[in-house]
């Protein structure tokens, strides 16, 4: 993009460039290039991106809606830092989420989705087996993304997608050793085979109790890391 395209008056065009530019800082935050409490510098994310300053302004207000970043009158932008009792309410949120969206999922899955989870579920026990962590927090995301779109539930996807990439500003790496990704995916099995037997009730149990465990899992690796 160049300066002069990222100000074309044109309305399509300057919302297209601000989506875009939202998406990727969006991912440079997520994706742990700049850590938590961080400022980003408004010039040279403009001349790294190749645009400018409006379509910029634009996407960090809106990623301060989205609670990535805040934005602190007179100072600029700063990547969100969430602390551990934000983390731990984030848990317990997605959890509710997780036994709403097993339960529903299990009433109204179709066979093409389920064959898209057990693709899933396969390659993550790929990744376990051959303890490809990155592969597996990937996996892991997708599968969770999955489950909760089927339900074809905008409102409860909206909130999930918000949940999770709050949660992701605190977890930026992976927090499960080799006997966690084998309990961990084990867990997804459970939560797949209720869904498959169209069984509303113990699909909403066992994948709030994943998201349960997965809160006491990272309780247990920052414990270890004497965090």
């Amino acid at each position: 993009m160049t300066l002069e395209s990222a100000t074309d008056p044109v309305p399509e065009k300057t919302e297209s460039l601000t989506t875009i530019v939202r998406e990727k800082i969006e991912r440079m935050i997520l994706n742990g290039e700049f850590a938590g409490g961080e400022r980003l510098n408004e010039n040279a994310l403009a001349a790294r991106l190749n645009v400018s300053r409006g379509p910029l302004r634009e996407a960090t207000w809106s990623l301060e809606q989205a609670g990535l970043v805040q934005i602190v009158r007179n100072r600029g932008v700063f990547v969100r830092k969430i602390s551990l009792e934000e983390a731990l309410h984030l848990y317990d949120v997605r959890s509710g989420l997780a036994r709403v969206a097993g339960r529903l999922l299990a009433s109204r899955i179709n066979a093409e989705q389920i064959a898209v989870l057990t693709d899933i579920y396969e390659a993550l026990e790929r990744s376990r087996k051959s303890q490809d962590q990155s592969a597996y927090n990937e996996g892991n995301r997708r599968f969770h993304t999955s489950l909760v779109g089927f339900t074809g539930n905008e409102r409860l996807i909206s909130y999930h997608e918000t949940t999770e990439k709050e949660l992701r500003l605190f977890v930026r790496r992976g927090v499960l050793g080799p006997a966690r990704l084998r309990v961990s995916n084990r867990e997804h099995k459970q939560i797949l085979d209720s869904i498959v037997k169209g069984d509303d009730e113990g699909a909403a149990a066992a994948f709030e109790r994943h998201i349960l465990n997965g809160k006491r899992r990272m309780l247990e690796s920052l414990s270890s890391a004497g965090i």
